[in-house]
């Protein structure tokens, strides 16, 4: 049994790395300054022309300095102000639009349809053809890079009975973007925000979903800087842009990150269904629908077959290349499940026959060990404890130096790492595994509990279940997040 701390892993930008994704973007500029990027966002916006007007005068706002909440807290760090969405600094770039890409919705379509639709279901899909009209006619007749559908503050109304779903996990409540912009709405599986983007995907552009609440926060909200960087990090990451990457170690030598996740169908079946996504350093990567998978009555924990696992990753693959044009010398995968023999066979098949040399798969999971520190706060984020060579506890979530205290609500608890089969060193593989937590777009407070592979993973799974096997689907996690 051992005991390290990992340090805080840096990303890279334009100019530098930096371990905070804010003050890396205000300092140092995103990671593609140098290359092809979205100098000029161009954005359409749909909805009552009343919500269009806000979230359009919060947007010219955010131009400008914002300035950072207030902290008993003595490190800015947690609560830095936003630089502003401007050519000037930070991310070196602008919004535009005009009259023509914005597409207001009668109010009296709203009320119709909730008058005339008792059935919840109804309610939600006939709500979301408004928007769906409306994302046709730009993506046809004006080519936005992202599409804003901007909900009335009132919009939870709509849906009687209805619910806020929170994150999976409570500790992390605080640091979820969709209390800001993508807030789900749902019972039973009928979820406003899923559909809506599920249902979108066919138009080919990236979707924004956003209340217009957003103008002026409530306190049970966000600060106003934090909802800005949010927003805009989200923003720029869709319209194609890099905000940051992962250090790369080696040019030479290309590692890829996949991860597995199973979703159940929307009628709560037991059948599921397996994802993949796989991607390098800079994020680049695509989105695969795995085959449906049978959960045995001896074993509830979802596994693929050997042929399903062969065919999943060998199809990945196929696409990565498509994608970056280059096959990985180093495939690491993590999947949130322990490994049968079959998928370790089937994985490690697909590998050799696209000759990586190198494979890491790697189960990642809560875990129930607990570890204790002196004092007030709970143990250091990057704590790791190895219990044998294959067996792991990390923590992605606690205290945070840079931070000079723990930011969360919750008391943390750790992953545990299980190595079904590795090539590389244990200690790098977790190392990875912490860097991987800061490679969510869609939030710029970095302390995120589970690596992107995880959470694309999972936030995948729960948008195509929306979707028919036979619909498109999207191959990149912009249309998803």
């Amino acid at each position: 049994m051992k005991l390290r701390y990992i340090e805080e892993p840096s990303l890279q930008f334009g100019l530098n790395q930096h371990i905070c994704p804010k003050q890396g973007i205000y300092n140092y500029t995103p990671f593609d300054i140098s290359n092809v990027r979205p100098e000029k966002i161009t954005i359409g916006i749909i909805g009552k022309g009343e919500s269009i007007d806000k979230v359009l005068d919060w947007i010219e706002s955010c131009k400008a300095h914002i300035a950072g909440k207030e902290s008993k807290n003595p490190h800015p760090a947690l609560f830095t102000n936003f630089c502003g969405f401007n050519k000037e600094i930070g991310f070196m770039s602008e919004v535009v639009y005009d009259d023509s890409y914005m597409r207001r919705i009668n109010n009296s379509d709203f009320d119709s349809i909730i008058k005339s639709k008792a059935n919840l279901e109804e309610r939600i899909t006939d709500i979301a053809s408004l928007y769906l009209n409306e994302i046709k006619f730009l993506t046809k007749n004006k080519k936005p890079d992202v599409v804003i559908c901007a909900l009335g503050e009132n919009f939870i109304t709509y849906i009687q009975d209805s619910e806020v779903i929170t994150s999976e996990d409570d500790e992390e409540n605080e640091s979820e973007e969709s209390v800001i912009t993508d807030e789900e709405i749902s019972i039973k599986e009928q979820n406003f925000r899923r559909y809506l983007k599920a249902a979108a995907m066919q138009y080919n552009i990236p979707i924004q979903i956003v209340r217009d609440r957003i103008a002026k926060p409530t306190s049970e909200m966000q600060d106003a800087a934090t909802i800005a960087w949010n927003f805009f990090t989200a923003l720029y990451y869709k319209a194609s842009g890099t905000p940051w990457a992962l250090v790369r170690k080696d040019s030479a030598e290309a590692t890829c990150y996949a991860g597995i996740s199973f979703f159940k169908s929307r009628d709560k079946t037991t059948t599921q269904t397996s994802i993949a996504q796989i991607f390098n350093e800079l994020g680049r990567g695509v989105i695969l629908r795995g085959e449906e998978i049978t959960l045995k009555k001896n074993d509830r924990t979802p596994h693929l077959s050997e042929e399903q696992a062969f065919n999943l990753l060998s199809q990945s693959l196929k696409e990565y290349y498509d994608a970056v044009k280059i096959f990985p010398k180093r495939l690491v995968l993590h999947k949130t499940s322990n490994f049968n023999d079959g998928e370790i066979y089937g994985f490690k098949q697909a590998a050799k026959n696209f000759h990586i040399n190198q494979v890491d798969l790697v189960s990642v999971q809560p875990s129930d060990i607990r570890l204790y520190r002196f004092g007030a706060y709970p143990p250091m984020r990057g704590t790791h404890l190895q219990l044998t060579d294959q067996h792991h506890i990390l923590y992605t979530r606690g205290s945070v130096p840079y931070y000079e205290t723990y930011p969360g609500m919750y008391i943390p608890s750790a992953l545990e790492i299980k190595l079904a089969s590795y090539d590389e060193s244990p200690n790098l593989i977790c190392d990875e595994m912490l860097a991987l937590t800061k490679m969510n777009w869609n939030n710029t407070q970095f302390d995120r509990k589970y690596p992107i592979t995880i959470e694309c993973a999972r936030n995948v799974g729960e948008i195509l279940k929306y979707l028919g096997p036979n619909e498109e689907m999207q191959l990149k996690y912009s249309f998803y997040m």
